[in-house]
C-alpha cells in the first residue's frame, strides 16, 4: 500500500506518495511527473509503468506533484522552481533511505526536470528519462556521472530527431510505433525499461 507523504519543500509542503516493494533491494527512486499546465500529476499512466517496473525490481518509489499541482502548495513557475521541487524530493529520499542507491527518473516535462536536477548537484546511481521533449524544452549541461537511460517512441512529436542522436553521454531506447503518450505501447516501454535496470 502507498504511504501518503508531505515533503518540506523550497514552495511549501510537496505531495508525495512512497510505494515500498515486497522485496527491497536496498535502491529508492524519485519520479517526476509531465508538465503541470498541461494535467500532468503524480497519477500519471506513464509514470506507472516507470514506477511499477521499479517496484517489482525491489525498489522504494517516491512519487510527488510539483508546486501547484494536488496537494503541494506553491505556483507553476516555468521549470525553475520546479527541478527545485525534484531536489528537495531526493533530499528526503536520500534522508530517509541513506543506505539505498539513488535512482531518478521522469516522463516528459518531468524527465526535463529530473536532467536540470543532475545537473544542479544531484547524484544517482542511474537515471531513467521517458519521452524527454529533447529539442523542444532545454537539456543543457554534461550528463551525470551514471548510466543515463532514454526510452522514446519513434513517433514521439515533441523530440527532435536529430538532438536525440546527438545526444552525447545517454543510452537511448527507441519503442517502434510509441508516439509521446506511448499509446498502445506501454508492454514494449516496460520491457525496455526492465532491461535498463542495474
Amino acid at each position: 500500500m502507498p504511504t501518503n507523504i508531505d515533503i518540506p519543500g523550497p514552495a511549501g509542503a510537496i505531495d508525495a506518495r512512497l510505494d515500498t516493494p515486497a522485496q527491497p533491494v536496498g535502491r529508492i527512486a524519485v519520479l517526476a511527473h509531465p508538465h503541470p499546465q498541461y494535467g500532468g500529476s503524480m497519477h500519471d499512466a506513464v509514470l506507472d509503468v516507470l514506477a511499477r517496473e521499479l517496484l517489482d525490481a525491489g525498489t522504494h518509489v517516491v512519487r510527488f506533484n510539483f508546486r501547484g499541482v494536488g496537494g503541494s502548495e506553491g505556483h507553476y513557475d516555468n521549470g525553475h522552481g520546479e527541478a527545485d521541487d525534484v531536489l528537495a524530493v531526493i533530499a528526503w529520499a536520500t534522508s530517509e533511505h541513506p543506505d539505498s542507491a539513488l535512482i531518478v527518473g521522469g516522463y516528459s516535462f518531468g524527465a526535463a526536470m529530473t536532467w536540470r536536477a543532475c545537473t544542479h548537484g544531484a547524484a544517482p546511481r542511474q537515471v531513467l528519462l521517458v519521452a524527454p521533449p529533447v529539442g523542444t524544452m532545454p537539456f543543457d549541461g554534461d550528463p551525470p556521472d551514471c548510466p543515463v537511460h532514454v526510452f522514446a517512441g519513434e513517433q514521439d512529436e515533441f523530440i527532435d530527431p536529430a538532438k536525440l542522436a546527438a545526444w552525447k553521454g545517454v543510452t537511448v531506447q527507441q519503442i517502434a510505433g510509441a508516439n509521446h503518450f506511448f499509446t498502445g505501447r506501454s508492454n514494449e516501454l516496460a520491457a525496455a525499461i526492465r532491461t535498463a535496470l542495474v
